[in-house]
């Protein structure tokens, strides 16, 4: 039977096809495959079947990864795997251009020992493995001239954290750091209402703290606030007087910490850092517990129980009636309150 490739054409013939479409002579292709010009000659005509070591060097000169010849036409023992097609693949990587070989290889290492940090840091490799996809699809484009660049979501990686949560959320929101605005999607705002409908065993903990320079800052956002406490997401208010030294913080259990890194003369995000090391994620608790401690010492607005109080405590709604104005003077008030302490 005559050896063929996946599309029907004999392997022999491919290999005439591809050496005439590059210039290449019988003897010039043995020359860079190292083997001798009969070979080539009987590998065209059908004659003879190119055992494994010589395909891959015929691949790495043609410059095309060879197809496989199947099993009833090689002797026993020496039918193509997986393996035998990406090593050919390789090797015309290779001979096309080394250093991007190298660079393949430095990424496949990297991937593999991501794979080795163990299954706790899953989500993290998760990450990983996104953001080297949107590269994967940016360099895809580059041969049509144009290319299309994704705007990265961090709020993403977030809820891929919280996706992790067995029993505790904490957060920090910093204003005038993108903390409540883009950075709070709808999608993160849902992640945190649907873990606040757990009950029973799987009922968590979840408090956050907003840390302002102004009361005002919280009107575009009191739809979210209003819907996330009656939800029974713990929200507390703070002055930045209060606690100047807050940054914004995601903690999952014991288990995670993601920090905002942050450019504060320009208000904007440089990066964001996520952590399982024991020790970060045991400072950044203390932070957190240290700055939820305000609410003890009359420093921090408890929006529970504005909404568990009247005149908010008959409304379901925000939209209902003039709770929106109600909301925003119990609001001020408690701000104005705080000041003075």
């Amino acid at each position: 039977m005559t050896p063929v490739n996946p599309v029907g054409e004999p392997i022999g013939a491919m290999i005439r096809r591809l050496r005439k479409e590059r210039g290449l002579t019988q003897k010039t292709l043995a020359e860079k495959a190292k083997c001798s010009r009969s070979q080539i000659q009987q590998i065209e005509s059908g004659t003879r079947v190119p055992q494994l070591s010589l395909r891959e060097r015929l691949s790495s000169a043609l410059g095309v990864a060879l197809p496989a010849t199947g099993r009833v036409t090689l002797p026993p023992g020496t039918a193509d795997t997986g393996a035998d097609a990406l090593r050919m693949r390789f090797n015309v990587l290779l001979g096309r251009d080394p250093a991007v070989a190298e660079r393949a290889l430095q990424v496949a290492q990297t991937l593999i020992d991501a794979q080795a940090a163990g299954p706790e840091l899953e989500p993290l490799r998760t990450i990983a493995v996104r953001q080297l996809d949107r590269a994967e699809d940016v360099l895809a484009q580059l041969p049509s001239r144009s290319v299309r660049v994704q705007e990265w979501n961090t709020v993403t990686d977030w809820c891929t954290i919280l996706g992790q949560v067995t029993t505790s959320v904490r957060m920090t929101h910093v204003a005038g750091l993108a903390a409540l605005g883009g950075e709070a999607g709808d999608e993160y705002h849902a992640a945190l209402t649907d873990l606040a409908a757990r009950t029973g065993p799987a009922h968590l903990d979840i408090r956050r703290i907003y840390v302002l320079d102004s009361v005002t800052e919280l009107w575009p956002y009191d739809e979210r606030l209003w819907r996330l406490t009656r939800a029974g997401i713990q929200n507390l208010v703070v002055q930045r007087a209060h606690a100047p030294n807050a940054h914004g913080m995601l903690l999952v259990d014991n288990r995670f910490v993601v920090l905002g890194e942050y450019d504060n003369f320009r208000e904007a995000r440089l990066s964001t850092r996520f952590s399982a090391l024991t020790h970060d994620v045991d400072y950044h608790a203390e932070r957190f517990e240290r700055l939820h401690d305000l609410r003890r010492r009359g420093r921090a607005i408890a929006v529970n129980e504005l909404l568990t109080a009247p005149p908010l405590s008959r409304f379901a709604r925000l939209d209902e009636g003039d709770c929106r104005e109600q909301f925003r003077a119990a609001l001020e008030h408690a701000w104005n309150e705080i000041s003075n302490n």
